[in-house]
């Protein structure tokens, strides 16, 4: 769904779960996804250069977001408002709902 708008199907999950959650951390979305955590890094990194994203330290851990002052901000919202329509509900529950307190160490995702 993600590879026509995006150019690749993970950077349209990352953009995705940024919008949903509003900030997340590199190996955060690499568990969700399963997917490498240098895939992610590079991504991340990619669409912080063009100006896509954001990051910030907090502590030692670089948090990134969408970027608000992206002169496309607003249509890359609706565009990731309607994706999110397609996604399947347990899909949606589990990957893309953000969460409100930290999860328990130890459980599983």
């Amino acid at each position: 769904m993600f590879k026509p708008l995006f150019g690749s199907e993970k950077k349209g999950k990352i953009l995705l779960y940024l919008y949903s959650n509003r900030e997340a951390y590199p190996t955060e979305i690499a568990k969700a996804f399963k997917f490498y955590l240098n895939a992610v890094q590079n991504q991340l990194l990619n669409m912080e250069r063009d100006g896509i994203l954001y990051s910030r330290l907090k502590g030692k851990v670089r948090l990134f977001g969408i970027n608000p002052r992206y002169p496309f901000n607003k249509e890359l919202v609706a565009i990731l408002e309607k994706a999110l329509d397609f996604v399947s509900k347990e899909e949606k529950e589990k990957l893309y709902t953000p969460r409100l307190r930290p999860r328990r160490t130890g459980k599983p995702y």
